[in-house]
């Protein structure tokens, strides 16, 4: 058992862990992030976005930016490109996948048919000699200090660090594209990112 001044201290401690992963991946940033961000801004075709488990949560969030800022994307589940709809997959697309290790079957074999097919791979990865990794055009390592994942395991400051490395893209590609933020009035209406804009 542990009590509430623990519970509390537990708590602070992985935040701020948390905190410090994602601030240390801004230092790893290079090369590959600009060549990743000038291959979204220029494609011509559709931005794929997938992966699984807590990677596909934030593959989810990723792509639900993208397209909010004007970029033309959408999440994909890799399981179910396999089934078939990976077929609309073309030259000119981009597939951004996230996988912590870069061993998921199905998420290699997505990024594999996407290479086939013509269209640009990015990945978001631990792992730099992994099998998705080797599969991809452009490779994002990021490697978060595993004090911000949960006991050393659980995959909490990397799938932030994913999630704030999405973001950076997300706004870098925005700019190179000259998205108007106004935009969001007529496409966010309701919310408070419309308001925001206003004022």
């Amino acid at each position: 058992m542990i009590d509430d001044q623990q519970i509390l201290q537990q708590a602070q401690a992985l935040i701020r862990a948390e905190g410090e992963a994602v601030a240390d991946i801004a230092n790893q940033l290079g090369d590959s992030f600009v060549q990743a961000a000038r291959l979204i801004a220029a494609a011509n075709g559709v931005v794929m976005v997938t992966g699984a488990g807590t990677s596909g949560t934030m593959a989810r969030r990723m792509a639900h930016l993208f397209a909010t800022c004007g970029i033309h994307a959408f999440f994909v589940s890799a399981a179910e490109a396999l089934h078939g709809p990976s077929a609309a997959v073309a030259q000119g697309d981009v597939l951004i996948a996230l996988s912590k290790a870069g061993k998921s079957a199905e998420i290699n074999h997505f990024a594999r048919v996407a290479r086939q097919r013509s269209a640009k791979v990015i990945s978001l990865t631990w792992e730099p000699a992994s099998e998705l990794a080797q599969l991809s055009d452009i490779v994002l390592v990021i490697r978060p200090d595993v004090r911000g994942e949960g006991e050393g395991v659980l995959p909490f400051g990397s799938t932030l660090a994913n999630g704030a490395v999405g973001d950076a893209l997300c706004l870098v590609t925005k700019q190179l594209r000259g998205f108007d933020l106004t935009t969001l009035t007529q496409t966010h209406p309701s919310g408070a990112t419309s308001e925001l804009v206003k004022k």
